[in-house]
């Protein structure tokens, strides 16, 4: 608790960064799940120019997004995304196959992989996604304050909305897509900010019976201390895991491992120098109950 003001500080400047990255690099990068819409992944058998594989898609799409996976002697292999209108979305992965097929010959590419999503499957999933964050943060909330204090519960929320800010300006700045598998990860991360700062709390609430005649802060600082060893163990045995994947994982697993990695990393922060601050700010005008 004596370095709050420096956790104000950083915290203040992480989010601000984040918030930036909106009028500086434009809204977040979503994927097809979100915005409908075909994601291909073509194997080319030798090498092959961005610039080549655009041009030979430009009659089936104004809008051709590619991604270049690897590439060597053996072939180049790319991740494609295309908006595709519902009329002409009928045997898609033959036509491309065939542009593709008259651009750089015959038998020279092979697609692994076709998803598609419809415009309005894509915005249907887009709500969800939104309700599901604003249902779970607000469920969180209740259950933070039914089983400890509201002051708490809101102190924890802030923590997640602040975790979950940085995490979007993450991917921002890095022009990551952010898909329903980066989704999940975020709700993970969801679900294992909250757990930390729960622990942390439920410490707090027996410290507010055996301490009760102490001032707040030093009773919030016992209970980080008391807790601080499990905190740190249990995200450094985390992050050896998300470590491993962004190591051997592939390229989806890889940003699935980024957004863990953020998440973990800026939840063990902000449960430790995050929380409670708030509550200990928050205790002005929800004063925390004792005893």
């Amino acid at each position: 608790m004596g370095y709050r003001r420096y956790a104000y500080i950083f915290s203040a400047l992480m989010t601000l960064l984040s918030i930036a990255s909106i009028p500086i690099m434009g809204n977040i990068q979503l994927g097809i799940d979100f915005t409908g819409g075909a994601m291909i992944q073509a194997m080319f058998k030798k090498e092959v120019a961005t610039k080549d594989v655009r041009q030979a898609l430009s009659p089936l799409s104004e809008n051709v997004v590619i991604q270049h996976l690897s590439g060597g002697s053996g072939g180049d292999e790319y991740i494609i995304r295309m908006e595709v209108p519902e009329e002409g979305s009928e045997n898609l992965g033959q036509k491309v196959e065939k542009a593709l097929s008259t651009a750089f010959g015959k038998d020279q590419v092979e697609i692994r992989g076709l998803e598609m999503v419809g415009p309005k499957v894509g915005q249907d999933l887009r709500q969800a996604a939104i309700w599901a964050t604003v249902v779970a943060l607000a469920l969180l909330l209740l259950y933070m304050a039914f089983r400890f204090t509201f002051s708490m519960g809101l102190g924890a929320v802030l923590c997640l909305v602040h975790d979950l800010t940085i995490l979007y300006g993450f991917f921002v700045w890095t022009g990551k897509e952010f898909n329903l598998t980066i989704l999940a990860a975020a709700l993970t991360v969801v679900g294992y900010d909250i757990n930390d700062t729960i622990v942390v709390c439920d410490r707090v609430r027996d410290d507010l019976k055996s301490m009760r005649k102490k001032p707040l802060i030093e009773i919030l600082n016992a209970a980080i201390n008391q807790t601080l060893s499990r905190t740190l163990l249990t995200s450094c045995g985390t992050l050896l895991v998300v470590v491993a994947l962004l190591i051997f994982g592939t390229s989806v697993l890889k940003d699935f491992a980024w957004a863990l990695l953020v998440g973990i990393v800026f939840g063990t922060y902000s449960s430790i120098f995050v929380a409670s601050p708030l509550v200990l700010v928050l205790d002005r005008w929800l004063p925390v109950k004792r005893g």
